[in-house]
């Protein structure tokens, strides 16, 4: 069973249920339906005495205290962990725009690991990161 996650909608879902408007709060349930079967951009929301169904993440806000205090803990875990990191090679294309960033680094839980990422918004992130640290990063031209 997934964990709950207390949520409230953000957008105007009435032609699926006339009370889906925004500010109503409702929980989240995992994978329902056919969309968060299919699609990690979807997740169930049960909205108490209205209905459930599949909402884009996009169209929730998490108001979960203890969720949200739990993810910033492990989002300055996931920071810290990152000194440790070796081995970073930014790629780039032929006329200089981002492809992915490679790193080495020992997780929060000890256990090494290689990451590659290609979001251009993350990698921004991780480089900005690792320069705050003083870490060396590579730049490598792919074709």
């Amino acid at each position: 069973m997934e964990r709950k996650i207390k949520v409230r909608l953000q957008t105007d879902l009435t032609k699926y249920a006339p009370s889906l408007v925004p500010g109503v709060e409702g929980y989240t349930i995992g994978k329902y339906g056919l969309w968060s079967r299919g699609s990690d951009r979807f997740i169930g929301v049960c909205f108490p005495g209205i209905t459930t169904l599949d909402v884009l993440w996009d169209s929730i806000e998490i108001i979960d205290k203890e969720y949200l205090e739990e993810l910033e803990l492990l989002k300055k875990k996931q920071r810290e962990a990152l000194k440790s990191a070796k081995n970073v090679i930014k790629y780039v294309g032929p006329k200089g725009g981002f492809r992915y960033i490679s790193y080495e680094y020992i997780n929060s839980e000890g256990i090494n690991g290689h990451v590659s990422n290609s979001s251009k918004t993350e990698g921004e992130r991780l480089l900005k990161i690792f320069e705050e640290y003083g870490i060396k990063v590579e730049i490598k031209t792919q074709r």
